[in-house]
């Protein structure tokens, strides 16, 4: 889950992780079957995405819908928060960053009780806040970024998006 997390956030940052991705989703082959733990399947997606495996990423997602249909609790995560997670993640991927937005912002309150630590599920606002400045959603990307410099004020990633979204605000993009 935190190898995932570090490769995606490298990659936001425009830097290239290189074959890292295709390690990394080798690893998650194992254990990403889209029925057990919505909240790894997400981690086990960053590397397909990475990797540009999109079939690994069909095939959870297809498993995923499968498990959803029932009636217990993981099914309901599945639902509510493990599909548009991944939706908005793979949108993302695809350059689709307004899609992103749709697909993360209405979640992004209820991933906190998904599971992970803080730093884990940090990197679902942290790509919302990407998507909202890339997609040139400057309201968005400006709330997003004070509500981030509020909490960490002193984070460098953290002023940058503000100074990012501040420059959609005066140019207009």
């Amino acid at each position: 889950v935190d190898a995932s997390a570090l490769l995606w956030r490298v990659t936001l940052s425009g830097h290239d992780a290189g074959d890292r991705w295709i390690e990394l989703a080798d690893a998650w082959d194992a254990h990403a079957d889209g029925r057990l733990y919505p909240f790894n399947d997400l981690y086990a997606v960053m590397a397909y995405l990475g990797a540009e495996r999109h079939q690994a990423v069909a095939r959870v997602l297809g498993a995923q819908e499968a498990a959803g249909r029932g009636a217990s609790d993981t099914a309901r995560w599945i639902r509510t928060v493990g599909q548009p997670l991944i939706t908005g993640f793979t949108a993302f991927a695809r350059g689709e960053h307004k899609a992103a937005v749709e697909a993360l912002h209405p979640v992004r309150f209820v991933a906190n009780q998904f599971g992970g630590s803080h730093a884990q599920r940090d990197v679902i606002d942290w790509t919302l806040t990407e998507a909202a400045i890339r997609s040139g959603m400057r309201e968005v990307a400006l709330a997003l970024s004070h509500e981030r410099i509020a909490l960490k004020p002193h984070s460098p990633v953290n002023r940058e998006f503000l100074r990012r979204a501040g420059s959609l605000a005066l140019t207009g993009m």
